[in-house]
């Protein structure tokens, strides 16, 4: 197959229980595939609380394949595949992939060999959509798709599986040209580097980045700022939607400056302009429990 050639839907085969993907890693073992090109979709806090990934898309050189891990789900055979030593995997720009991997799989992808990283140590510009011909813009869209639908559409397949395609070769020519330039032993060290990396996270103590001007606040409305996003955190768990849905951060900072009854100004932005109102009994509950939580911080 000519990578540079886009695929129709009928060539891609689908992985959606355990034991295809265990005998799909079987089989890659015994034809002596030791690289393997791959990418995965999914949804980081954009339709539902929780993270997921969705699809894993591979390609082998010959076969494209897509794991659909919503069906498969976190099991043995899939972090096998994604940490075993003797498959190389490709990737494109690859730490939020094991960002994503590490919390909903909770494992890394290793070996690795991140074409960016190669890019920029030669020099580079970090690109990969000239490389397969594929429109920022567009590419943007995609990655912004419902990957949790099912059935997936058909042109979502279709991008996912031609985002993997060119992947092997056009890293396997920026290896050799690190070879060239004795930046191979660097490129190697740094790829590991990011698969050993933690990347693992909790999301109700990540209000010291995340929180507007946190680190400038005084220590009694840093508390406050720590209580409002554990509360809101609790809040999009409760819904299981994003969070910014239900309270974005400009609004929380906003409570921090006035300062005065919060539950009352946290209430009243809560459910402005929201049709269906949040319990106030609600609030009050989440609110207690993300008191007990920031008090435990605090010991």
């Amino acid at each position: 197959m000519n990578n540079n050639e886009k695929i129709s839907n009928s060539a891609i085969r689908m992985i959606t229980g355990s034991a295809d993907l265990a005998a799909y890693l079987s089989g890659l073992r015994g034809k002596g595939i030791n690289k393997i090109a791959v990418d995965l979709e999914g949804d980081q806090g954009q339709i539902n609380y929780r993270y997921s990934i969705s699809i894993i898309q591979c390609f082998d050189g010959n076969e494209p394949v897509i794991i659909d891990v919503l069906k498969t789900g976190s099991c043995e055979s899939l972090k096998e595949f994604l940490t075993c030593d003797d498959i190389v995997k490709i990737m494109f720009s690859s730490e939020n992939d094991i960002y994503m991997t590490q919390n909903v799989l909770g494992c890394t992808i290793q070996p690795l060999r991140d074409i960016a990283v190669a890019q920029k140590l030669l020099g580079m510009k970090i690109n990969i959509a000239e490389y397969i011909g594929v429109n920022k813009e567009e590419k943007h869209s995609f990655q912004r798709a419902n990957w949790l639908k099912r059935p997936i559409n058909n042109d979502l397949l279709n991008y996912a599986v031609n985002d993997v395609l060119s992947l092997i070769q056009i890293e396997s020519d920026l290896e050799s040209a690190l070879k060239e330039k004795k930046l191979l032993t660097k490129y190697e060290q740094l790829n590991a580097g990011i698969s050993s990396k933690n990347f693992r996270t909790n999301q109700f103590l990540v209000y010291k980045d995340k929180f507007p001007g946190y680190r400038k606040l005084s220590p009694e409305k840093k508390e406050l700022s720590r209580l409002l996003w554990i509360f809101r955190e609790m809040l999009g768990e409760h819904y299981n939607c994003p969070v910014s849905y239900l309270l974005t951060k400009k609004s929380m900072a906003d409570i921090v400056a006035q300062g005065g009854d919060i539950l009352v100004h946290l209430t009243d932005e809560l459910n402005t302009n929201r049709r269906k109102k949040i319990d106030t009994d609600l609030v009050i509950k989440l609110f207690d429990r993300a008191k007990a939580y920031s008090e435990k911080l605090k010991k």
